[in-house]
């Protein structure tokens, strides 16, 4: 298999992406900076990141806030409605990254030893308020369920 022509190639990435109109993406790159400094930060990362893709992906807790982030993100970037996959996907890191470092930080504070129930429940309720929700109160299939009852 050939290559296209020069001329006919896409590149991947054809222009930087202007989040002026989301404030919250460049505070949540200040918090990565300071939080990343914690011994248990990138173990953390890494579960918020799959915690909050599995959200994403099934439309849970944090729907309209993310739905709004991305129609600001694509509003701004027009580019970013072209191409062969949807800015749904191919922006879902972004969208949910400031989230995501406020999950890590907040697991960063789970003992080595795990939570116990009593633990979980103030666990969960600390967590919503820094999220700004109401409630959190994860199904068995979620991965923070997961994640606050391993031992």
């Amino acid at each position: 298999m050939h290559p296209p022509p020069a001329g006919r190639r896409r590149p991947r990435h054809t222009a930087p992406l202007d989040i002026a109109a989301l404030p919250e993406l460049t505070r949540a790159h200040h918090q990565h900076r300071r939080a990343a400094r914690h011994p248990a930060f990138t173990t953390a990362l890494t579960w918020a990141a799959t915690i909050t893709t599995r959200w994403y992906d099934h439309h849970q807790h944090l729907t309209d806030r993310w739905h709004t982030r991305l129609t600001r993100l694509t509003t701004t970037n027009p580019h970013t409605q072209h191409g062969p996959a949807s800015p749904t996907l191919t922006c879902r890191t972004l969208i949910t990254y400031p989230e995501t470092l406020t999950l890590a930080a907040t697991l960063t504070r789970i003992p080595p030893h795990g939570l116990t129930p009593n633990a979980q429940a103030r666990f969960l309720h600390h967590l919503a308020d820094q999220l700004e929700i109401n409630h959190l109160t994860p199904a068995t299939h979620d991965p923070l369920w997961t994640r606050i009852h391993t031992r």
